[in-house]
């Protein structure tokens, strides 16, 4: 637990330097809303490929770990030239090549975890607790620091650069047994294949990230633009911290309310979150509503993950995690954002976001006429400890 709690921390440190400043390093190199929004929407679609690709290989090959630490270094080279790019044209290969390498660490880390933990559905709320703390001492760090410039492309990247090499030594010096297990011969039968309910829970997740675009790609130029905060990446903090004590007791919720009305309240706060974004508060109104982080990405997550570990078959829990994250994350998230540059450079930011709380509203009728079917296909705590003895 101690090497996934470590792991964790960096991992998120390293997302601590890019999810609040990326969008803030596009416009210092002198793009517009619209291309800031197209640019980070063909990082996150290409998010699709790279974790769906690395997924199947890495099940396929038992190497779990050594992509993992190969995409940490792979990103970190993708992410220097962006300090000096002025085209549009290079910067989209250089985004498609960012969103190739930085989206495959998360599904690769949740399928180890999922693996390798005692207990995962008890310890994986206490494990991944670690990477919501460095990602807050980070942004942290970073911003009230002064360790970065939010003005200097050059600043963001240094940081990048640190935190994946940081990242790719802990990914080393995690646990892999799944190579053993898979040298060891084929998977038992049935646990071969994914259900129908795996698939409804990607149709109904898929809404979450096509909201949240609106938050993830864009709050902090909302904050400069119509809060006029100079340095305002450090309000990312207080939606992480938010989220800690959920994660804690997350596995006690999970199992007091069911995985159908966990999913509810993540999807219903994502509405209410970007509802409240949506009519420019006062600023303490906005600091106050990240508290919702604590659903909107705590329960949200931690729902999603236990889900797959119960749903997904063994030996194929790496490709699940990465469906998870490219088809159900990346490519609405795609959608989101770059629909999001163009609306907000066209309406301004109350009525995009006003539109996008409308996404999870979806999610929800499906969620009501399906939840049951979710429920099922998680079995009971019995059924999963036979899983993990077969494993």
């Amino acid at each position: 637990m101690i090497r996934f709690s470590i792991h964790y921390f960096m991992l998120f440190a390293m997302y601590a330097t890019v999810f609040p400043y990326f969008q803030l390093l596009l416009k210092s190199r002198g793009f517009s809303m619209r291309e800031v929004g197209f640019l980070q929407g063909l990082v996150v679609l290409a998010g699709v490929g790279g974790p769906l690709a690395v997924g199947y290989l890495a099940d396929q090959l038992g190497r779990r770990r050594t992509f993992l630490v190969a995409g940490c270094i792979a990103f970190a080279l993708m992410m220097v030239p962006m300090a000096a790019v002025t085209r549009v044209v290079v910067a989209a290969v250089l985004a498609v090549g960012i969103g190739l390498t930085s989206r495959v660490a998360i599904p690769l880390t949740d399928a180890l975890a999922s693996h390798e933990l005692p207990d995962p559905a008890r310890t994986y709320g206490r494990v991944r607790v670690w990477g919501s703390l460095g990602f807050v001492l980070t942004v942290l760090a970073l911003s009230l620091g002064g360790l970065v410039d939010e003005s200097s492309s050059m600043s963001m990247v240094r940081a990048v650069l640190v935190a994946a090499g940081l990242c790719a030594i802990t990914s080393s010096l995690l646990p892999d047994h799944h190579r053993r297990s898979r040298l060891a011969g084929p998977a038992p039968a049935g646990q071969g294949s994914f259900g129908g309910a795996f698939w409804l829970f990607i149709l109904i997740a898929a809404w979450h990230p096509l909201a949240m675009a609106a938050y993830y790609q864009f709050f902090s130029l909302y904050l400069k633009e119509m809060y006029g905060l100079k340095k305002a990446v450090w309000i990312w903090s207080m939606g992480s911290a938010a989220e800690i004590p959920l994660l804690l007791f997350s596995a006690a919720i999970i199992r007091r309310i069911g995985v159908p009305a966990a999913l509810t309240l993540a999807l219903s706060a994502v509405s209410v979150r970007l509802l409240v974004l949506a009519q420019v508060p006062p600023l303490p109104v906005v600091l106050a509503s990240q508290l919702l982080h604590a659903l909107t990405f705590g329960l949200f997550h931690a729902t999603s993950i236990e889900f797959l570990r119960r749903c997904a078959p063994p030996a194929r829990r790496g490709l699940a995690m990465a469906i998870y994250a490219g088809v159900a994350l990346a490519l609405p998230g795609w959608i989101g954002s770059s629909l999001g540059g163009l609306a907000i450079q066209r309406w301004g930011y109350p009525t995009a976001y006003l539109a996008y709380a409308a996404a999870p509203v979806v999610g929800l009728v499906v969620l009501a006429a399906v939840g049951g079917r979710l429920e099922a296909a998680g079995g009971d705590e019995k059924q999963q400890k036979r899983i993990v003895n077969v494993e």
